[in-house]
C-alpha cells in the first residue's frame, strides 16, 4: 500500500513541469489539495509566481522543507519520465527533490493519525532565486520548530554544514579597433586573461573541496568579430567557500592577485556558509532514528537550509537519494528510500515533539 501510494504521488509530481519557466500554479494547487485532505490548510508566502506554501498540523512540531521546482530536462534520456524499472522511478526532479516531497507527504499522513505535531514547507524557486524559503523562514512555524529539515537527497546522510556562495562577473574595457592595426586599439580580451592567469592558484582544485574553498570560471564573453579588437570582455565566476571566510575575505584574496584598478566587479548572487552543531539534540535524535549507517557531513553546495540561518538554530538536511545523481540525465530515485524517508521523517518527529 505505502509503495503505490509513493508510486502514485511520485509519479503525478514528476509529469508536472516546474521549472522556472513553467507555470507553478498546477504544481501548488496539486500538493494544496493533498495538505487539504489531510484536514491541513495551506499558507501562501512569497510571491505569486513563485509562491511558498506552509502547511502545520498542532504547535511547535519540526518543519520539513522541499522544494518543488527543477532543473530544465535535457535531452539523450534512456528513460521515460514516470518510467519504473527494477524499483526506481526515472525522471527530472525524481530524485531532486520530488521524491523527498512524497516522502514528506507520505509522513504527513502517518503523523496526522498519530496526532503527532509537525508543519511542511514547500517552495518553487530552490533552484534560481531561494524566495520563497526566504519568506517562509518568517512563518512562525519554521521559527517555533525545534529542528527544521530539509529533505534533499543525502542518501540519509546527515548534513549540517555547508559552504557559501558568490556569484560574480569580473569585466575589462578596452579601445575598438581595426584588428590588422592592433597598436590602435586596446584589446580588452588579453585583459582579462591576464587578470585570470594571476587567479590560477585559486583555481586549482584543493585536496578536500568539500571543506576548502573552490573558485571555477564559468563564463567568458567578449568580442564581436574576429576582425575587430574587442573593447569588452566579462568573465561569470563561482566560488565556494567555507563557513570561517565570507565575502569580504574572498575579495579581498582576488584583489590581491589583481590589483585595485583596470576592471570591475559586480555581485550576481551571494549565499552565507551555514553550520549546525553536531551535538544539539536535533542532530543526535537524527542520527538514532537512522542508525549507524549515517554519517553526518558537510556539502560543497547550497540548499534551502540557509534561508532558514536566522529564525532556526537547529538546521540539517536529510532525505531519500542520490545527490550525485541530481541535475543528470536518467535521474531516478528508489521508491523503497522514499518509504524509508517518510518512516524517519515520522519517527523523527514524533520523538522531537
Amino acid at each position: 500500500m505505502r509503495n503505490e501510494r509513493a508510486k502514485e504521488i511520485l509519479t503525478d509530481l514528476v509529469l508536472m513541469k516546474s521549472t522556472s519557466e513553467d507555470d507553478a500554479k498546477p504544481i501548488v494547487d496539486y500538493v494544496s489539495s493533498k495538505l487539504r485532505k489531510l484536514g491541513l490548510e495551506p499558507r501562501y508566502l512569497g510571491d505569486q509566481k513563485n509562491p511558498a506554501i506552509v502547511a502545520q498540523f498542532g504547535k511547535e512540531g519540526v518543519a520539513l522543507s522541499g522544494h518543488l521546482d527543477t532543473v530544465p530536462h535535457g535531452a539523450d534520456w534512456g528513460y521515460d519520465d514516470g518510467e519504473i524499472v527494477n524499483g526506481e522511478l526515472y525522471g527530472r526532479g525524481s530524485c531532486d527533490m520530488k521524491g523527498g516531497c512524497t516522502a514528506m507527504l507520505l509522513a504527513a499522513e502517518d503523523m496526522v493519525g498519530a496526532n503527532v505535531p509537525f508543519s511542511l514547507c514547500f517552495t518553487t524557486d530552490e533552484e534560481t532565486t531561494m524566495v520563497g524559503a526566504g519568506a517562509a523562514a518568517n512563518d512562525p512555524a519554521i521559527r517555533t520548530a525545534p529542528a527544521v529539515l530539509v529533505a534533499e537527497p543525502t542518501s540519509f546522510d546527515i548534513v549540517v554544514k555547508e559552504k557559501g556562495l558568490l556569484h560574480f562577473s569580473i569585466s575589462t574595457k578596452g579601445v575598438s579597433a581595426h584588428a590588422s592595426m592592433p597598436e590602435l586599439g586596446d584589446n580588452a580580451i588579453a585583459k582579462l586573461i591576464r587578470m585570470l592567469s594571476k587567479m590560477e592558484d585559486l583555481q586549482r582544485i584543493p585536496k578536500n573541496p568539500v571543506q576548502e574553498m573552490t573558485m571555477c570560471v564559468d563564463t567568458i564573453k567578449g568580442g564581436t568579430r574576429i576582425n575587430v579588437i574587442p573593447d569588452s570582455c566579462a568573465a561569470e565566476i563561482d566560488i565556494r567557500y567555507p563557513p570561517d571566510m565570507n565575502t569580504g575575505k574572498v575579495l579581498k584574496l582576488i584583489k590581491d592577485r589583481i590589483g585595485n584598478a583596470g576592471y570591475e566587479i559586480k555581485i550576481l548572487h551571494e549565499l552565507d556558509p551555514v553550520e549546525t552543531d553536531i551535538r544539539s539534540p536535533a542532530v543526535q535524535t537524527l542520527k538514532d532514528v537512522i542508525g549507524s549507517t549515517a554519517e553526518i557531513t558537510a556539502v560543497p553546495y547550497a540548499t534551502e537550509m540557509v534561508m532558514f540561518k536566522n529564525a532556526n538554530k537547529a538546521l540539517m538536511v536529510c532525505g531519500p537519494g542520490d545527490p550525485r545523481i541530481c541535475h543528470c540525465n536518467d535521474e531516478h530515485v528508489e521508491l523503497a528510500q522514499i518509504i524509508r524517508a517518510a518512516d524517519v521523517y515520522s519517527e523523527y518527529c514524533s520523538r522531537m515533539s
